[in-house]
């Protein structure tokens, strides 16, 4: 039973303040935006939707916390809100990657998919900044240590290559650190992104497009290892890409589009995104991915929810939201237990919530610098990358494409 004390730790209030106080930070900070071609799509509804998802995550973490020095049980909340913000937020950001990447294969029944410069795209967006992220738990694990061997090198070896792999074989404890799950927790999810992306070429036959053979192959080899040694692959879970795959869709229906992007629509999302907030005590069941998705199909249609997520400081907040989902436990952790330590646990629920608050502006600017200097750095240096490959391998085995329809000719023609 949770105390009254306790129900203090999950009031809606601090979560106010998180984001009015990340908004106000991000709004003082100069804008930044990836490099990207000037023809590509953008979805500047979703582009907005990113950095609150990622400071949700943040809050849930925040609450968990507040238990967790007290009990030392890594757990959700005794709330429905603080666990629907983590888990919610995460089924969010895989209706996300599935509507961007099913969008890809949608296009290419009218354009050849690169199929080399996606997975470049992805190993640059995804692997720089993870690989800051697993230095940040070798060093936590060493400082703990006194920076002695706690086990033997091989064996810290191949632990600290678990975690290279994405820790998709699993987050394994480094030179006897068992605090993995506080520190970097939030990398759980990445296995399932790379999962997804994994799957592409062999999802575009559903829309009738053929990738060469050879990523075909790579797509089911590949698939089939994931499959075997992720320590589990949630149905659930795996659901709310499904729903980013219908919101692909039926943005392109242009009757649906419209309609959903009027602003009435807003309310029905912020509606669907309630509902799941307080009624549901877990996101990863059916019924809470379809009243998500429903929210998320409103978005993806253009819906900003009344100019929300097109306010300045909701795009900056989104652009540097990878680095928000990853660092902002290893500054929980670093906070709650190697500069508080046992003090932690004395903490009121007030006193609890004042440092996460101040923690805040603290977290948005190292987003920043880390996206600024890591992040962005890597999104640009793709071109480059897959030119020097084009061009060492030639441009047709490079690019890896010549997709067509299922039932047409390369040059797109019917057949017959």
């Amino acid at each position: 039973m949770v105390s009254f004390r306790n129900m203090d730790a999950i009031s809606l209030w601090p979560a106010v303040g998180v984001f009015l106080i990340a908004l106000g930070t991000a709004a003082l900070l100069p804008p930044i935006r990836p490099p990207r071609l000037a023809s590509a799509p953008r979805y500047s509804s979703i582009d907005g939707l990113r950095g609150y998802l990622a400071l949700a995550v943040f809050l849930s973490h925040s609450s968990i916390w507040y238990f967790y020095v007290r009990s030392g049980r890594w757990e959700v909340p005794p709330s429905n809100l603080y666990t629907q913000l983590g888990q919610g937020s995460v089924s969010l950001f895989f209706m996300i990657t599935g509507f961007l990447f099913w969008s890809k294969l949608l296009d290419g029944r009218v354009q050849p998919i690169d199929w080399p410069r996606l997975y470049l795209s992805r190993a640059f967006r995804l692997g720089p900044l993870y690989l800051v992220t697993v230095a940040c738990v070798v060093m936590v694990a060493c400082y703990t240590a006194g920076f002695r061997l706690q086990e033997s090198p091989m064996v810290v070896l191949g632990e600290v290559l678990h975690w290279l792999a994405f820790a998709i074989p699993g987050m394994r404890p480094i030179n006897g650190f068992v605090e993995i799950v506080p520190l970097a927790g939030a990398v759980w999810s990445l296995p399932f992104e790379w999962l997804f992306y994994a799957s592409l070429p062999m999802g575009a036959l559903c829309v009738r497009v053929v990738p060469p053979a050879f990523w075909l192959c790579m797509s089911a080899m590949v698939v089939g290892i994931l499959t075997m040694v992720m320590p589990e692959v949630q149905g659930p879970v795996l659901y709310a890409f499904g729903g980013g795959i219908v919101a692909a869709g039926l943005v392109r229906v242009a009757t649906i589009r419209t309609m959903l992007a009027q602003g009435v629509w807003g309310a029905v999302a912020i509606a669907c995104l309630l509902t799941t907030l307080w009624v549901f005590p877990t996101a990863y069941t059916l019924p809470a991915v379809v009243i998500l998705a429903s929210g998320f199909i409103i978005i993806a249609c253009g819906n900003s929810l009344y100019g929300i997520l097109e306010w300045p400081a909701s795009v900056l907040l989104s652009e540097m939201a990878y680095s928000l989902y990853l660092l902002h436990s290893v500054v929980l952790f670093v906070t709650y237990r190697l500069v508080l330590g046992a003090k932690a646990s004395t903490l009121s629920s007030l006193e609890h919530w004042s440092i996460v608050l101040c923690l805040v502006p603290l977290l948005i600017l190292l987003c920043f610098a880390t996206f600024r200097f890591i992040e962005k750095p890597a999104m640009a240096a793709v071109p480059h990358c897959h030119a020097w490959l084009a061009a060492r391998i030639g441009q047709g085995e490079a690019a890896g494409c010549c997709p067509r329809e299922v039932g047409r000719t390369s040059t797109g023609r019917p057949l017959g």
